[in-house]
C-alpha cells in the first residue's frame, strides 16, 4: 500500500494504474489484478489503509484530556486537507462518483463516514443536547470547506476553516462543559 500511496502522491489519481504500480513493484498488472480486481479495488484498499491510519490517530485524540473544543479542533486539523491536492482527499473525490455504481465502494464509504460522524458526535455531545443536528451541520461544513482547501481556494486557510466550524458551536465555558465523556 505504501508504494501505491507514493504513486498516488507523485502522479495523482489519473495516472494511478495497476500496470504502473506493477512496474514499481516489479510484478505484473495481472498479478495485482488478482488481488485488487480493478483500479476501483486498488482505490478501495488505499482508502482502507489511509482511513485505518486516521482512525488510530482519532482514537488517541478522543481519549485525550483536552476540552471538547480542543479535541474538535484537533479532529478538524486531522480531517482538513493538509494542502491543495492532498492525496487523501483526492482519493475521496475520486471515490464519491464511483460509489453510485459500485456497492463495495458504497459500503466502505458509509462505514468510514459513520465512524467520522460518530467521533464528531461524541465530542459534540459534551457541548449540546442537539447532537444529531449539530453533527450534521459540522460535518457538512467540514466537507464543503475541505473541498475548498483541496482545490486551493486562496481565500481560505485551515485556521479560517476551523473558525467557521467553531462558529457553529454553542457558547460554553470550558470549565462547565457537560461531563459526559466516556
Amino acid at each position: 500500500m505504501e508504494e501505491a500511496w507514493a504513486l498516488l502522491v507523485e502522479r495523482g489519481l489519473a495516472d494511478l494504474s495497476l500496470s504502473e504500480l506493477g512496474r514499481r513493484l516489479d510484478t505484473s498488472a495481472g498479478h495485482l489484478s488478482y488481488y485488487f480486481g480493478s483500479k476501483s479495488g486498488l482505490l478501495l484498499e488505499l482508502l482502507r489503509w489511509s482511513e485505518g491510519e486516521l482512525a488510530e490517530q482519532r482514537a488517541l485524540l478522543l481519549e485525550s484530556d483536552s476540552s471538547a473544543e480542543e479535541r474538535l479542533h484537533s479532529l478538524c486539523m486531522l480531517n482538513f486537507p493538509r494542502a491543495a491536492g492532498d492525496p487523501r482527499w483526492l482519493l475521496w473525490v475520486e471515490l464519491w462518483p464511483r460509489v453510485m455504481r459500485e456497492p463495495a465502494l458504497r459500503e466502505a464509504q458509509l462505514e468510514f463516514d459513520a465512524a467520522w460522524r460518530a467521533d464528531i458526535a461524541r465530542i459534540l455531545g459534551e457541548l449540546t443536547d442537539e447532537v444529531d443536528t449539530l453533527t450534521q451541520r459540522v460535518v457538512a461544513l467540514m466537507e464543503g470547506l475541505s473541498v475548498a482547501l483541496l482545490t486551493g481556494d486562496s481565500t481560505l486557510t485551515v485556521e479560517q476553516a476551523w473558525r467557521h466550524v467553531k462558529a457553529l458551536l454553542p457558547a460554553t465555558d470550558q470549565d462547565t462543559q457537560r461531563n459526559t465523556r466516556r
